[in-house]
C-alpha cells in the first residue's frame, strides 16, 4: 500500500551551537532525486517561493537518514522522524553541517512524480515542501528490497522497496560557520550565477557610507519573484545566486531592529562582472549597494 508518512511539522528558526562540521562529499543525484527538485522548484515558482538550490551536506543528511528509514521501517520513533541513534532532524542536520528548517519522509513511491503528488496531497507535507524560507534541498530515494514484507509503523505490510527523504535548508552548511554560501556547497550539476551585494548606509556622524552589518538582502525578478536571499555577514557582505541569464532584477535589503524593517530597493539592468554603484530613491534616501556578478 502506498502511503506517505504523516508529517511532525519541526521548522527550526535557529539552532543554538553547532557541532563540528564533516568534510562534505560528493553527493549523489538520481533521475528522479533531480525530477523530484524540478517538480517542486516549478511548484514554488508558481508560489513566488524561491528555488531550492540542491546542498550537498542536507543532501548526505538525508541520505543517511533514508537508509536508516529503510533498514528500521517498522520502529516507531523512526516513523516520527528520529533516527535509531535517537537524533531529532535539528541533531542530524548539526552533524552534517546544514541550517534545518524542514523534513518530509515517505515510502512506497519509486517516482519522483509519484512522491510529488502524495506530498502535495497532504497539508502538511505540502506547508514543508513550500517553506519561504527555504533556500536549499537535500533529497534522497533509496532503494532496499530487504525491507518488503516488514510491516510499517502503520502496521501496513511493505510491498514497496523506495523510500525518500527531503531536508529543506536556509544556506547549508556555511550558515553555521557564519559564512556567505559557496559554491562548493551547491551540488556540481546545478549552474548558478554567482552575485556578491555589499549594502552601505550613509552614517551621519562618520561622514561616509558604512556597511549594513546583518541585513537581510533579496532579490526578486521583475514579475515580483523571490529568486534568492541571504544575511549579510560582519563586513556587510551577502552572496546570492541565481539561476537564468536575466539581469533585470530588484534588490531589497531589511535592517531589523526589534519589530520594524526598513526595506530599500533598487531595479535596473545588471551586466556581468560589472560593478553598479547606487542609491535607493524608494524608501529612503542614503543606501548604498554594490555588486558584481561572477
Amino acid at each position: 500500500m502506498k502511503r506517505a508518512t504523516k508529517t511532525i511539522l519541526v521548522a527550526a528558526l535557529f539552532l543554538l551551537g553547532f557541532a563540528a562540521v564533516p568534510a562534505a562529499r560528493a553527493a549523489t543525484i538520481d533521475s528522479e532525486e533531480q525530477a523530484f527538485v524540478d517538480l517542486l522548484n516549478a511548484y514554488r515558482k508558481d508560489l513566488g517561493r524561491t528555488e531550492l538550490k540542491i546542498s550537498i551536506s542536507a543532501t548526505n543528511g538525508a541520505e543517511v537518514f533514508a537508509q536508516n528509514f529503510s533498514e528500521n521501517p517498522g520502529d516507531s520513533n523512526v516513523c516520527i522522524h528520529i533516527d535509531t541513534s535517537g537524533d531529532a532532524p535539528e541533531e542530524r542536520s548539526q552533524k552534517h553541517g546544514y541550517y534545518f528548517l524542514t523534513e518530509n519522509m515517505g515510502w512506497g513511491y519509486e517516482t519522483a512524480q509519484q512522491i510529488f503528488d502524495a506530498w502535495k496531497a497532504s497539508e502538511g507535507h505540502k506547508e514543508n515542501m513550500v517553506n519561504s524560507g527555504g533556500r536549499t534541498i537535500g533529497i534522497a530515494r533509496v532503494y532496499n528490497a530487504t525491507a518488503v514484507g516488514k510491516t510499517d509503523c502503520n502496521g501496513q505490510t511493505i510491498s514497496s522497496p523506495w523510500f525518500w527523504i527531503m531536508d529543506i535548508s536556509d544556506e547549508g552548511v556555511e550558515r553555521l560557520i557564519g559564512n556567505n554560501l559557496k559554491t562548493s556547497e551547491l551540488y556540481s550539476t546545478q549552474t548558478y550565477r554567482k552575485m556578491t551585494v555589499t549594502v552601505k548606509k550613509w552614517s551621519k556622524k562618520a561622514k561616509k557610507y558604512k556597511k549594513l552589518r546583518y541585513g537581510e538582502v533579496e532579490v526578486y525578478d521583475s514579475h515580483g519573484r523571490l529568486l534568492d536571499h541571504d544575511i549579510a555577514d560582519k563586513k556587510g557582505k551577502c552572496a546570492l545566486y541565481i539561476l537564468g541569464s536575466s539581469n533585470n532584477i530588484v534588490i531589497k535589503a531589511a535592517k531589523f531592529k526589534g519589530n520594524s524593517t526598513a526595506k530599500f530597493s533598487l531595479k535596473g539592468k545588471l551586466t556581468s562582472k560589472k560593478k553598479v554603484k547606487s542609491k535607493s530613491t524608494t524608501l529612503k534616501k542614503n543606501i548604498k549597494f554594490e555588486i558584481r556578478f561572477k
